[in-house]
């Protein structure tokens, strides 16, 4: 099963553009390098964004989650006893920093797809990811490399595409990134 990572339409068998959402496909598992992503801004998918900034995030759904029940408890028990309303507003503030953080992480993500800088990376190791587990099939983790004036850098990603199975270490691949912090970086394509 090949997955579109712009939107998570389902094929199963290669092709260059989704037909869903219209985004360039992760191109298969070989040694040569893809054509570059094109010059920046980037347009990107519609709904990619919004699937990015919450509908796929785990941290934007649990802290607006928390906030939301924190801050509703807060205020029921606000007019029974203040002082027990301390409680409910740890769950509104934990909350609301994990709203925070996956929304940041997301803009970040958002902004090197958009204007990121294009550098040649390649895979470094694809292995299971034990922590990460759907109907007894694990994913698997690819640990990609890319050099930026010779300082090797690092990211990872979890997928359950099918297709992260045949990768192997140095196969190359695109890596897009931010040059005020390399460690906001993505795949181009993405891969999910």
């Amino acid at each position: 099963m090949i997955t579109c990572g712009w939107c998570n339409t389902h094929y199963t068998s290669w092709q260059s553009q989704c037909t869903s959402c219209g985004g360039p496909m992760p191109p298969l598992p070989g040694m040569e390098l893809a054509p570059p992503p094109p010059p920046t801004p980037r347009v990107l998918p519609k709904g990619f964004a919004l699937r990015t900034r919450l509908t796929g995030n785990v941290a934007t759904w649990v802290g607006l989650i928390f906030f939301t029940f924190g801050s509703l408890m807060a205020v029921a028990i606000f007019f029974a006893s203040p002082w027990a309303t301390l409680f409910p507003l740890f769950f509104a503030l934990g909350g609301f920093g994990m709203l925070r953080l996956g929304l940041t992480q997301a803009n970040n993500t958002l902004r090197a797809f958009r204007f990121g800088t294009a550098v040649a990376g390649h895979v470094h190791s694809v292995d299971l990811d034990s922590s990460n587990r759907i109907n007894d099939q694990y994913a698997r983790k690819l640990v990609y490399h890319f050099q930026i004036e010779n300082q090797l850098h690092e990211g990872s990603f979890s997928s359950f595409d099918s297709t992260l199975s045949t990768r192997r270490s140095g196969q190359p691949l695109w890596v897009l990134y931010l040059p005020e912090d390399p460690t906001n970086n993505t795949l181009y394509p993405p891969v999910r």
